[in-house]
């Protein structure tokens, strides 16, 4: 295997009150096998700390936003800070996803393995993360509606989430992350741009990074993704937005819904349903409105955090 140039690959990180221990082990992982990593901080309450970790490792560049600002503007800032650089990939990491080792190197030889007229249409090359727990037949079914074909080493798809994407640089100068959407559904919105552009959208075969999709509830042997409130308004308003747009499939778009409501009516309780259709009668007419960004109303703070 031909080991790829360092300076090929500048990673991303955003963060936003992280596990301090935690995110050390993402930076650790990604500094053998990257020229250097940016943190891009979204007002966290231990700013200082995160700041402190970065001033430790000289390849490692802080940039801390005063509020907020969501994920999509954070990897736009993250993005266009690592392009003066001058880099042929951007990778875009959460804050808590670990990549294995000669993960990079791993994806990259697979990339140059492709056929020419293949490997010129590659927009995104996205990690595996290894496998969840075993979960219900609605959340594998969902996964399944977002795969297109086969591309030799890798699987197509139309979209993937943001943590683990090695993003190609000079497709990042003509895409950018959409700020309005805060922070959930930004990923397949992003991946709908770049394949728009005409470029493929690829998942290794190879698991390459410990990262989990969500919280997790139990349900006897199974365990199901979970997110409170506020997080499933942000999803069905998102997710509205994008439908009606024909960015997303309708399929996948119900699947969604159902798979995160069900889990948090599960997770509170049967008399969490008012909330529930609350959550999602707020979203729709947002997103029907456009009244996008971020959105705090007060009832979202009930439920399990």
């Amino acid at each position: 295997m031909t080991e790829p140039q360092r300076s090929a690959v500048r990673a991303v990180i955003v963060t936003f009150n992280p596990d301090l221990a935690r995110l050390a082990q993402v930076v650790e992982s990604l500094r053998p096998q990257v020229q250097g990593v940016v943190i891009v901080d979204n007002g966290s309450a231990n700013v200082d700390a995160i700041s402190s970790l970065c001033d430790e490792r000289t390849d490692v560049d802080f940039l801390g936003l005063d509020d907020n600002r969501g994920i999509g503007a954070a990897l736009n800032i993250g993005v266009q800070r690592s392009l003066v650089a001058d880099p042929e990939w951007i990778l875009t990491m959460d804050q808590d996803t670990v990549v294995f080792k000669e993960g990079v190197e791993s994806i990259l030889a697979s990339f140059e393995s492709l056929t020419p007229p293949n490997r010129d249409r590659v927009g995104i090359l996205a990690m595996r993360a290894q496998p969840q727990p075993s979960s219900i037949w609605i959340t594998r079914y969902a996964d399944q509606l977002l795969v297109i074909d086969r591309l030799e080493a890798f699987e197509e798809r139309r979209g993937v989430i943001t943590s683990g994407n090695l993003l190609r640089a000079d497709v990042a100068r003509r895409a950018s992350f959409d700020e309005r959407l805060f922070i959930d559904q930004v990923d397949f919105e992003f991946c709908f741009a770049v394949r728009r552009l005409g470029y493929h959208v690829l998942v290794h075969d190879q698991i390459a990074m410990d990262h989990v999709l969500g919280g997790r509830y139990h349900d006897t042997e199974k365990e199901h993704p979970y997110e409170n409130a506020q997080r499933v308004y942000y999803i069905a308003r998102n997710s509205t937005f994008l439908v009606l747009r024909r960015r997303l499939r309708v399929r996948f778009y119900f699947v969604q819904i159902v798979v995160f409501c069900g889990a948090f009516v599960s997770m509170n309780g049967a008399r969490s349903l008012p909330l529930c259709v609350r959550i999602l009668l707020r979203a729709v007419v947002d997103a029907v409105t456009g009244r996008l960004g971020r959105r705090e109303y007060p009832f979202l703070s009930k439920g399990r955090k």
